[in-house]
């Protein structure tokens, strides 16, 4: 890997995409647009902790050189030199890059399409589990593309800080899919210029979830964390009011001006959850990639969550925080419960997408088209 000198005058948004290969002696660029295949089979960009610093990776098939070129725009874009270059495997740490920015990184190969690649969390101190949904290699090779789609936890905590940051994400709609007595207890805070949705999922539910607290609570108490979320997760699939959300919310995904869209519960991790399992299967990003996104969760809300159980220990409750701690995580058997609900309800997931959710097949291609490279 090679670092080069960072000129920040070449980070400039509209340039068309001029391909890595004239470096690498090839004579036929690729221009924005292209349909040729996209032949990294993983990358990834994680923030170096407490800096501007990134540290990504890439691994290619058929790649003998890349190029990596960076913008604070999610689309494909070259201009000026590269920031690194490599071979079809490897990685580099860029260094220097404007503070508070959300960088995105243009990996350029020799041959094929570039591949624009992000750190999917946001780094936004008071919405701990906001992170972009994009970035994930499909089972065709495909990849979803990354600065349209955020999922996230409740935005009432919202810090003139992390509202600066949240409307440099430039939203046009924010669905919320918490009940009622959430939304009243606590409002969110959205960024000028973004048009709420409400989608209660929740809505034809007994209360325990979200909505009566007295119902939550005894659960809880009652050291049935685990069967409430699981219960949670099945009616993911089989509430007619979630069936309902969850419909209109890939209908509004179905319209590109729209994007980018965020949406959110809570905690961010269970209906949020739920709706992007069903969005990046629908996608086809392999299950086990829907598995440790969704799981990802416990990781982003772990200092929340323990404020959480410092909290409640302060308050004196009688609840156990060992009983707690089952409704404030995620488990690989809560999400797996809505997939078997699928298989239980509808045979298949397709068929729930058709059946349960009432998507045709011109949406599903809708969709394809607007979020797959």
């Amino acid at each position: 890997m090679t670092a080069l000198p960072i000129d920040r005058r070449h980070f400039l948004s509209g340039a068309l995409l001029t391909s890595f290969a004239a470096l690498a002696g090839c004579t036929t660029p690729v221009a924005r647009g292209t349909s040729a295949a996209i032949p990294f089979r993983a990358a990834s960009v994680i923030r170096i902790a407490d800096s501007d610093d990134y540290h990504v990776e890439w691994q290619a098939e058929d790649v003998r050189r890349i190029a990596i070129y960076v913008s604070d725009m999610p689309s494909p874009m070259l201009v000026g030199q590269p920031v690194a270059q490599g071979n079809g495997t490897g990685s580099a740490t860029i260094r220097g890059l404007t503070p508070g920015s959300r960088s995105y990184f243009t990996l350029v190969p020799d041959r094929g399409a570039p591949l624009v690649v992000a750190d999917r969390a946001l780094h936004i101190s008071g919405i701990a589990n906001l992170r972009d949904i994009g970035g994930y290699r499909t089972t065709d090779g495909r990849w979803v593309k990354m600065g349209m789609l955020y999922r996230s936890d409740q935005l009432d905590r919202v810090s003139d800080a992390d509202m600066a940051a949240l409307e440099r994400l430039g939203l046009r709609v924010v669905v919320d899919l918490r009940t009622q007595s959430e939304r009243m207890r606590e409002p969110d805070r959205l960024p000028p210029g973004s048009r709420p949705l409400i989608l209660d999922v929740a809505a034809d539910g007994d209360g325990s979830l979200g909505g009566d607290m007295r119902k939550a609570t005894a659960a809880i108490a009652a050291g049935k964390g685990v069967e409430l979320l699981t219960a949670a997760n099945r009616d993911f699939v089989a509430l007619g009011s979630a069936r309902q959300a969850y419909a209109a919310l890939l209908r509004e995904l179905a319209t590109p001006q729209a994007m980018p869209l965020l949406y959110h519960c809570t905690a961010g991790k269970d209906r949020t959850g739920w709706a992007t399992a069903v969005v990046l299967t629908l996608l086809g990003v392999p299950r086990d990639t829907v598995m440790a996104d969704y799981m990802a969760s416990n990781r982003y809300l772990e200092r929340k969550n323990a404020k959480t159980v410092s909290a409640l220990a302060q308050s004196g409750s009688a609840i156990d925080p060992a009983s707690l701690m089952p409704v404030l995580t995620v488990r690989t058997a809560y999400l797996q419960a809505a997939f078997d609900e699928v298989e239980k309800r509808h045979g298949s997931f397709d068929a729930y997408l058709r059946n349960g959710l009432e998507l045709n097949g011109h949406d599903l291609d809708e969709l394809r088209k607007i979020y797959l490279s």
